[in-house]
């Protein structure tokens, strides 16, 4: 059986992506400055692994 295979970077990255998009959904009390930084990141990480 072929077992598709993610390169760490890769999958580390999309970890983290869902990591920050739960944070945004959960954190309803996040300061407007952090919570664009955190906005950033994500568009960063959807890009680098292909998903805009």
């Amino acid at each position: 059986m072929d077992v598709p295979t993610v390169p760490c970077a890769q999958y580390r990255s999309g970890r983290r992506l869902l990591a920050l998009k739960l944070q945004l959904e959960e954190d309803k009390d996040l300061e407007p400055a952090r919570r664009a930084e955190i906005e950033a990141e994500v568009a960063s990480l959807e890009r680098e692994l292909g998903l805009d």
